[in-house]
């Protein structure tokens, strides 16, 4: 399973810091790897869109794959904060 989640960068720098002092953690452990491991989505980024649902879709004249990326519904909505 993948998850994003949302929290303050302070918070998330501090548990990158511990796990790497501490890499014997037993009860954080699989929690900090994830937060470690993870990616960082960008203050400002756009809608997050399911490319392969989008490829499924049927190209002819009047459906351009543009299209198709414009009406696509957002897995996770643009960052309002620029």
């Amino acid at each position: 399973m993948k998850i994003v989640i949302d929290i303050p960068d302070d918070i998330y720098s501090a548990i990158v810091k511990q796990y790497r002092k501490d890499k014997e953690l037993q009860t954080r452990d699989n929690l900090y790897k994830a937060i470690v491991n993870g990616t960082p989505i960008p203050k400002g980024h756009g809608d997050l869109i399911d490319r392969k649902e989008l490829l499924k879709q049927p190209i002819d004249d009047a459906n351009y794959p543009s299209n198709y990326v414009r009406i696509a519904k957002a897995i996770i909505e643009a960052d309002k904060e620029v």
